[in-house]
């Protein structure tokens, strides 16, 4: 056709929601802080009990998870993740992670440097993606 115009649009990937659950409130604002600057919606909470409610609300496609407290609690949290009817990615973090850990799950130092925690979280995100099962804006 004469005159027609071809308009083309950059495609820009939506961002990535993690959901971040640590009683460690450095560790909390410390990470949410450069998750956030790197693109990902971030929600966090300090208490473990309302993690489950956050995740169903929000349908993250990774949770950063503190193990440091208590095993029993951090085990639970798993348990009712992988319970749920859809996918979401767990990352584990911990002072001294443990060689013993499950293979289901992706264990950290708490305090790795700042660029292997967010490959990890990128490459569980993208994960995420290729399943479909993520939330990408607020709810």
């Amino acid at each position: 056709m004469r005159g027609a115009r071809l308009h083309l649009e950059s495609i820009t990937p939506s961002p990535s929601r993690v959901v971040l659950a640590a009683r460690d409130r450095r560790f909390l604002r410390v990470t949410s802080f450069l998750l956030a600057r790197q693109g990902f919606l971030v929600d966090s909470t300090r208490r473990l009990e309302d993690l489950l409610d956050m995740v169903e609300r929000h349908r993250p496609g990774v949770v950063i998870l503190d193990g440091m407290d208590s095993l029993t609690m951090t085990a639970r949290a798993l348990a009712e993740i992988e319970a749920l009817p859809y996918s979401v990615s767990v990352l584990v973090v911990a002072e001294v992670p443990e060689a013993s850990s499950p293979t289901s799950v992706r264990l950290l130092h708490k305090w790795t440097s700042f660029d292997q925690l967010l490959d990890e979280v990128e490459r569980l995100s993208e994960d995420a993606h290729e399943k479909g099962e993520v939330s990408h804006g607020r709810a």
